[in-house]
């Protein structure tokens, strides 16, 4: 009987990178992970004086949690590999355009939660100052306000393609043109349709993506209710 013949180099490694192939599971931090925040209660004076501060009230708690869902989100863009994986160069413009993506994809996760919006709103502004930290590192302090203000349209324009690529009424090709649009493109050149390689990258991240919000659906442990998602 014939075998199926081995895959490309090339394409095996695509289909390995961030195990996008695996089966989604929740992204929620097991109880023994170095990484794992646990809210601190101690008594006596110093909780008192914890309670007395406004450490526990709704805006601490909302602060605290949307820092640490946004560390989570820089702990995975920061990664090299994200990028050499998918044949991108790791500079401010495609970090920028990953740091955008997996915002909006917990954004989407957030929205199927009571008080999802808070917390989102809060990560959203936690998002910007890493932005204005990012841009002054790149010496572009003369003209910060600008670019702010630019990568805040590109927010919202790339959140809507995103938003469409994933509606009912979407093709599954619509998801690989809005990455190539906001991810890939240096300018507004049309996705490569004839260039195999480029078009396995495009369809292996989709995939990435479509699973990412499928690990984050099934993340339901303590999203939303104390602001403690992933933790």
């Amino acid at each position: 009987m014939a075998t199926a013949a081995a895959p490309a180099p090339e394409q095996a490694s695509l289909e390995d990178a961030f195990g996008y192939k695996i089966k989604p599971c929740s992204l929620a931090l097991p109880p023994d992970s170095m990484i794992r925040y646990v809210e601190p209660h101690p008594g006596g004076f110093r909780g008192l004086m914890l309670k007395v501060l406004g450490f526990y009230s709704k805006e601490s708690t909302r602060i605290r949690g949307a820092k640490r869902l946004y560390a989570r989100i820089t702990s995975q863009v920061e990664n090299p590999e994200l990028y050499s994986s998918f044949g991108l160069e790791k500079k401010f413009r495609t970090v920028h355009a990953m740091l955008l993506l997996h915002v909006w994809m917990v954004l989407v996760r957030l929205r199927t939660e009571e008080k999802g919006e808070n917390i989102g709103q809060t990560m959203y502004e936690v998002f910007n100052l890493d932005l204005e930290q990012r841009i002054y590192k790149e010496g572009m302090t003369m003209i910060i306000t600008k670019w702010l203000k630019e990568l805040e349209k590109n927010f919202y324009g790339a959140s809507v393609a995103y938003d469409k690529a994933l509606s009912g009424s979407s093709m599954k090709e619509d998801l690989e043109r809005a990455l190539w649009r906001n991810v890939f493109a240096e300018d507004d050149s049309p996705m490569p349709k004839s260039v195999l390689m480029s078009l396995a990258i495009f369809q292996a991240f989709a995939r990435y993506v479509r699973r990412e919000l499928a690990c984050l659906v099934i993340t339901g442990e303590s999203f939303a209710p104390r602001y403690k998602p992933f933790v």
